[in-house]
Parts: C-alpha cells; sequence; structure tokens
C-alpha cells in the first residue's frame, strides 16, 4: 500500500510541485498510534477531545518506558518524532513538570476524558504488542491507566489503615508526610524525593487508595489539627497558631478545608474549658 503528497518547492523563480511516494506498512509505528488516538478523539465530545496532546504524550511516556515526566518532557524538547506525535509545532511547548502531572490528573479525574484515555491506552497496548522490537513499554503504568479508577476513599485518613492500603510503602509516606507535616512547601516532590522514587510513581501508589498526594498531605494536616483542638492539654493554643503550626499558610483556607471535612468549624471543636 502507498501513500502520496505533494510538496511545493520554489526553485529559479519558479514553483515546483514534487510528488512523495511511501509505503504505509514502512511508517513509524508512531504514526499508526496516532491514528489511533485521532481516530478515537474524533468520535469523543468537544471536552474530551482537547486532551488529545496530553494522551499521547502520556502514551509516548508509558511506551517507551520514561521512568519520570522530566525525562519525558526532556525528550519533548529535543525529539522531532515525538513532538510530531504529541502535535508540537516548532518552539511551541505545552507542559512543565508539574504542569503535566497535574494536567494527567486531571484528565483522569474526568469521567469523560479519562474513558477516552483507557479506550486509547488499551488501543496502544494492542498494537505495541505486534511489535515488542519497537517499544519499551512500561508494563505497569499502561496497566493502572488502563483500569477503571478506583473508589472513592474511606473517610478520614482510615485508608492507612486498611488492610488494602497497608503496604510498607504507603506506611513510609505517611511516617514522611507527619514528620515534615509543619512544613509549608511540603508537596508531592517532597515526599517522592524522600521516598526515592519518581512523582509519577507517588501519584500511582495513593491512586490505588483513591487519593494524591495532595489530598493525602491536607487530610493527615486537617487530622493532626483536629485532635490538638480537642485536646484541652492545648486549649490555651490560638486556633491559628496550631493551623500555621500544621502547615496552613492562611487561617480562612483552613477554616474552610476544616468545615468541609468534619461539617463544623475549628472552634467548635475546642473542649467546652477552652469556650469559656
Amino acid at each position: 500500500m502507498y501513500e502520496s503528497s505533494n510538496l511545493e518547492l520554489s526553485t529559479g523563480g519558479r514553483a515546483v510541485t514534487v510528488e512523495i511516494v511511501s509505503r504505509s506498512e514502512d511508517a513509524h509505528p508512531l504514526a499508526h498510534i496516532r491514528s489511533l488516538v485521532d481516530d478515537l478523539c474524533d468520535g469523543a465530545p468537544d471536552a474530551a477531545a482537547r486532551h488529545a496532546p496530553l494522551i499521547r504524550a502520556a502514551l509516548l511516556q508509558a511506551l517507551y518506558s520514561f521512568p519520570t515526566d522530566e525525562q519525558l518532557l526532556e525528550q519533548l524538547r529535543y525529539n522531532a518524532l515525538y513532538r510530531w506525535f504529541v502535535g508540537l509545532r516548532g518552539g511551541e511547548s505545552l507542559w512543565c513538570e508539574s504542569d503535566y502531572a497535574g494536567a494527567l490528573e486531571a484528565l483522569r479525574s474526568d469521567e469523560s476524558a479519562a474513558a477516552l484515555f483507557r479506550r486509547a491506552v488499551n488501543e496502544a497496548r494492542a498494537y505495541a504488542a505486534l511489535m515488542p522490537g519497537r517499544f519499551r513499554v512500561d508494563a505497569a503504568l499502561i496497566e493502572a491507566w488502563a483500569r477503571t479508577p478506583a473508589p472513592s476513599p474511606l473517610n478520614g485518613t482510615d485508608w492507612f489503615r486498611s488492610d488494602a492500603a497497608r503496604t510498607s510503602r504507603l506506611d513510609r509516606a505517611r511516617a514522611v508526610i507527619l514528620r515534615r507535616v509543619a512544613d509549608p512547601k511540603l508537596d508531592a516532590d517532597a515526599v517522592a524525593a524522600e521516598l526515592h522514587m519518581s512523582r509519577r510513581a507517588l501519584y500511582l501508589l495513593f491512586e490505588r487508595c483513591g487519593l494524591t498526594p495532595a489530598r493525602a498531605i491536607r487530610e493527615i494536616r486537617l487530622d493532626c489539627c483536629f485532635r490538638l483542638l480537642r485536646d484541652e492539654r492545648y486549649c490555651h493554643r490560638k486556633i491559628t497558631d496550631i493551623a500555621m503550626d500544621h502547615g496552613f499558610k492562611h487561617f480562612a483556607s483552613f477554616s474552610r478545608q476544616f468545615k468541609m471535612r468534619y461539617g463544623i468549624s475549628p472552634s467548635a471543636v475546642l473542649p467546652s474549658i477552652a469556650k469559656h
């Protein structure tokens, strides 16, 4: 099977049209996978289809086993084939490392976009299996992305105590968060660095519990504050000080998150001795 396209050149003041003929079976396998993704996106709602470049980037990461987001984005800066596959033009740049991870997380939390993503992952995986010599597939990542998202987490931080979640790595992640709970700069990158794992691996670890690292950090901070506010030994402390001591930067934000979490305001938790 052959495909042809015309390329217009200018030489000696004259326009010349050159017909380029190529055999489609000799095309790079990424060309076929891009066509698969494009076909899926063409039949998807606009809100989901706009994620096509992000879906292609994620597939690229999994098909070539780039262990970190940083390595993927570095490849996209310098590899013309990969840039074409994702859909980047010229010097165009779509994401920094944190933006890419956040965008992928948002995609997978949107029901229609996540369904489109899973279909693309499954079709790309099936095609890559036919060409084992052309890809270095990250099977664990592909398997995780192909699954339907985990159910909502258990109430509170009981997700750390559930049988399904009691793994040594989750316990170590919790220990890191508790030890650095006062650090307002604590984030997914800091936890991943202390555990000597990639940001992507950390997100997958928490995903099994239906959480993100950011939510885990927030819930642990809120639980610590809740316990201290109920403890009569700390009734002399200001609520604002307790919040700031546990990594919250703004009292208004803390109060709002606390009420969403427990259904009452922080002051309502205080023991009766502190209210008089």
